[in-house]
């Protein structure tokens, strides 16, 4: 019967420095149950620095001994890294929300501007709205979505378009004119 192969992966950084450690994992079979076994290999060396059951553990022995074996270092330098631009004031930029494929339809649809109000939206900032509420027995279908400003979403609620248009006198003041 042919030994299961070892998976290896390299392990760079802090005791194991930038290259010539490798993780090594092998199925076994341990107490009659499927195990795996962890164990850190120097390359260069041709040797196993540690075996253990749990990788952590596996890990953590190798790096004490390391450590302990390890010639007295300087403490590494703390690097700074210099300015691209000395003088100028970078401000980080807030990354946008990807827009989702049905909102970015109903934002062209609409021509950028409230369904019932006409001020101008932002692609980032409008409300998808169904003109036939769901509660009422609207759908999510795209006749009966429309973009609005919240203003207009909190003034509507639960009425159907049509309802909600009725609702509105001209003496009103509650839609902004665009």
């Amino acid at each position: 019967m042919n030994a299961p192969p070892m998976l290896r992966r390299p392990i760079m950084g802090g005791a194991f420095g930038q290259a010539g450690f490798e993780l090594a994992t092998q199925p076994t079979i341990t107490n009659g149950l499927h195990a795996v076994r962890f164990m850190v290999i120097h390359l260069t060396a041709g040797q196993i620095v540690s075996i253990a059951e749990d990788k952590r553990e596996a890990l953590a022995a190798a790096r004490d001994l390391l450590k302990a074996t390890a010639p007295a270092q300087q403490p590494e330098p703390n690097w700074r890294q210099s300015d691209l631009w000395p003088g100028i004031q970078l401000v980080p930029s807030t990354p946008q929300t990807p827009v989702s494929r049905r909102r970015r339809e109903v934002f062209e649809r609409s021509g950028g501007v409230c369904f019932y109000c006409r001020c101008r939206l932002s692609i980032h900032a409008f409300e998808v709205e169904h003109q036939r509420p769901r509660a009422l027995g609207g759908d999510d279908s795209p006749i009966n979505l429309v973009a609005r400003c919240s203003p207009c979403n909190s003034a509507k609620r639960d009425r159907t378009a049509i309802e909600f248009m009725a609702g509105q006198t001209s003496g009103r003041q509650s839609f902004r004119q665009a």
